[in-house]
């Protein structure tokens, strides 16, 4: 089942197209669109003055790497205002490089911006795992006593964005994997 799964991540990640879009949290008109205003048009006089809010809404982008030395750079103030996270968030060392830990509806959700697939394969070994849409790509979600992870490939299986949710102790189960897809998907809105 893990060999299926991880064969599902590497031949189903990169596809494109994605069911579950219009019913993401994410407003889909500053999540979908790049990044594409330069530097010397911003400023110019001719500007109308409602071309502003429109640029600002812009994600900004990063490549994957630079987001896996700075995971915390991947959910700016938008998005955390439309995830309803409260405070910024936390940056820790792990064995896997760096991660960003946030607060999610009772959820503790932690963000990794470059795993390798021997992580993703351990994580997923005893877990009830499935194939799920997560932004525009297909992720591996498995869900192991209490705790889910989703692993989303973008141009290889050997860095891999995953996230791990843990939900605080009384809150409902339910929510885990949502949570920790939501923080993905609005991850990848942010790398180029």
């Amino acid at each position: 089942m893990v060999v299926l799964a991880v064969s599902m991540l590497s031949a189903g990640c990169s596809s494109g197209q994605d069911a579950s879009q219009p019913s993401s949290p994410r407003p889909t008109s500053s999540s979908s669109a790049s990044y594409s205003v330069s530097a010397s048009a911003a400023p110019s006089s001719s500007a109308s003055p409602s071309a502003a809010p429109s640029a600002a809404a812009q994600p900004s982008k990063y490549t994957q790497a630079q987001l896996a030395s700075r995971p915390c750079l991947a959910l700016d103030r938008h998005d955390l205002a439309a995830l309803r996270i409260s405070g910024e968030g936390k940056q820790e060392s792990g064995k896997h490089g760096a991660t960003c830990a946030w607060k999610l509806a009772g959820q503790n959700v932690s963000l990794a911006l470059d795993l390798p697939l021997s992580y993703a394969k351990t994580m997923t070994k005893n877990g009830r795992v499935t194939q799920v849409p997560v932004g525009q790509h297909q992720a591996v979600q498995a869900e192991f006593q209490r705790i889910c992870f989703i692993f989303v490939a973008l141009r290889d299986t050997d860095h891999l964005v995953g996230t791990t949710t843990i939900p605080d102790r009384g809150v409902a189960q339910d929510g885990t994997c949502p949570a920790g897809a939501s923080v993905a998907a609005t991850a990848l809105t942010h790398i180029r």
